[in-house]
């Protein structure tokens, strides 16, 4: 099992770990709703070292990663992030992927429902395209909250507040190159740090440090997949996994059906061609329901959907999920009766249902 550089770190801060396709993550370090409000309303420092982490050389890589990535790799301009994902050989999801094009190198950091040695395999099986894996070389610390901008500016300067969602820049840290990232999961403000072990220690109680100046602190993973639900943000762990096919799950939008191949092309047109007959909606619950992920819903006798994927809004105090409905009924604002023909009434709603505090801060105008 491969562990994290900064496993120490979180167990001096008592967090708890679990196993995620031959990986350890922190899970969590605090209690949910400390952890959920120091994102919504601070900070909150995460370890997400479990990505696999790749560069290629641009000229060499770029055709093999396009030949790779459901998304048009060739079209990421200097600078930029392509925000896609990794298919099998079926169209289906295999790992949900950033493509970073930073100058002179393609960065590639995945979430996937592989282990390492699967998903090195299909970057590295093809010589030629100089490609090096960097999974346990490198550490990747999140940042992520109301006031991750305050601990980027803090780090690398002001000039990070003119870098745009899905964007990399390169800096020093301790006089060592590191790669930042504008993107993020949670609907407030986003940043991944990619740096070399030999700083990692450093940079990790640095980025600690600024946090807590600011009132946030450490947090686990799992916080994040309720903040990306709750924000209608795909998450490879949850829907991605019980699901598996992007046309169902609305990931049209990180696919180009205008490249001559990629993986799974063909069977993904076909799906397509031949038309979804089932789809992923928002779901909300009353007071007193707490969604469980695989329970039926029904409209009167008929069961209609079942439910992929759960949490809980403190914004909204309630239950939120999504939820795999039959074509014909699946529209926001209609009501369902969850678990049995005679349970309690639920509703489907549009998505996202809450307003992020990050959109009150207009970072052009500081």
């Amino acid at each position: 099992m491969r562990v994290s550089p900064l496993k120490n770190r979180f167990l001096q801060n008592d967090a708890s770990f679990s196993e995620r396709y031959g990986t350890e993550i922190v899970t969590r370090v605090r209690d949910v709703r400390t952890e959920y409000d120091a994102i919504r309303q601070t900070v909150g420092v995460t370890d997400f070292s479990f990505m696999q982490k790749f560069r290629f050389p641009e000229e060499s890589g770029l055709d093999h990663l396009d030949d790779m990535m459901a998304g048009n790799v060739a079209k990421v301009r200097f600078g930029r992030v392509l925000h896609t994902f990794l298919p099998d050989d079926k169209g289906m999801l295999l790992a949900d992927c950033y493509i970073a094009n930073n100058d002179d190198e393609f960065i590639v950091l995945c979430e996937s429902i592989a282990d390492d040695a699967a998903i090195r395999q299909r970057f590295l099986e093809k010589d030629g395209h100089g490609g090096e894996d960097f999974t346990e070389s490198h550490i990747v610390i999140g940042i992520d909250g109301y006031k991750a901008w305050e601990v980027a500016r803090q780090l690398f300067g002001a000039d990070i507040l003119g870098l745009p969602y899905l964007s990399i820049e390169r800096y020093l840290f301790n006089d060592i190159p590191v790669r930042l990232l504008r993107c993020g999961k949670t609907s407030e403000f986003g940043y991944l740090i990619m740096a070399p072990l030999e700083v990692a220690d450093a940079l990790f109680d640095k980025v600690l440090t600024l946090a807590q100046s600011f009132g946030g602190f450490l947090c686990g993973t799992d916080i994040h997949n309720d903040l990306r639900l709750e924000g209608r943000f795909f998450n490879i762990f949850a829907e991605g996994r019980q699901v598996g096919d992007p046309l169902v799950l609305g990931l049209q939008w990180m696919i180009d059906f205008e490249k001559e191949r990629f993986p799974g092309r063909d069977e993904l047109a076909g799906r397509r061609a031949a038309g979804l007959r089932k789809k992923i909606i928002g779901i909300q619950a009353p007071d007193s329901v707490m969604f469980e992920t695989e329970k039926t819903l029904f409209d009167g006798d008929t069961a209609v959907g079942t439910v992929k994927a759960t949490c809980f809004s403190y914004l909204l105090n309630a239950s939120l999920g999504l939820a795999l409905f039959e074509n014909e009924v699946a529209y926001a604002g209609l009501p369902f009766h969850y678990g049995s023909p005679s349970g309690p009434a639920i509703r489907t709603i549009s998505m996202p249902p809450i307003m992020p505090k990050s959109l009150t801060v207009k970072l052009d105008e500081l």
